[in-house]
């Protein structure tokens, strides 16, 4: 069964260029553990089921001036349950940019796994109905994730992967660092980007 932190890895080689949003708690953790620290990356600390409406302001914010990559957000199934609402606004403004990652381990791991309602959300037809173009459920391993992964290039967007997976972990060590800076240091880095790909 594909393990959070394998999938982590995947999306990091995937889109090293592209803004990935990551979710709270281990996530972030285990994202920094097998990938290291990357600027193109934003860690949302203590903002559970916030990161899809984040996601969705900077797939609007760069627009067509950036169409040619994604911003990527990373999900889990608890979080979403909380943000469900941003499905909603989502599918209504339909940035054609945006990929929604959704890690669905079926538990809330970070405070003792206690177990979430994913398993009686079906997380792809919420999106289809709320009138996102493109959204599946993914098989748990990691060929099939990597397989879902090249479909979701070529699909319009906003594009939802449902994504099971298990409760392993990595051990890894507290991030305990400023939001105002991860803020700052991610805005620079866009800024970046913006001026390279006028310039080129």
């Amino acid at each position: 069964m594909l393990q959070r932190p394998d999938g982590l890895r995947l999306i990091a080689e995937r889109f090293p260029d592209d803004p990935v949003i990551l979710t709270l708690g281990g996530t972030v953790r285990e994202m920094l553990a097998v990938a290291g620290r990357r600027p193109n990356h934003l860690p949302i600390l203590d903002a559970m089921g916030q990161p899809a409406a984040i996601g969705l302001g900077l797939a609007l914010g760069v627009g067509e001036a950036e169409a040619r990559g994604r911003v990527i957000v990373v999900e889990g199934d608890g979080s979403l349950l909380m943000g469900l609402s941003s499905v909603a606004t989502i599918g209504h403004l339909r940035p054609d940019n945006l990929l929604l990652i959704v890690f669905d381990n079926g538990v809330y791991q970070a405070t003792g796994g206690q177990p979430t309602a994913a398993g009686d959300a079906d997380f792809a037809a919420i999106a289809h109905a709320c009138g996102w173009p493109s959204a599946t459920d993914v098989d748990s391993d990691a060929t099939a994730f990597a397989d879902a992964l090249t479909w979701a290039e070529d699909q319009p967007g906003p594009v939802l992967l449902r994504v099971r997976i298990g409760t392993e972990t990595v051990e890894t060590d507290f991030f305990l660092e400023d939001p105002v800076i991860l803020a700052r240091d991610f805005m620079t880095w866009l800024g970046q980007r913006r001026q390279a790909q006028l310039q080129g």
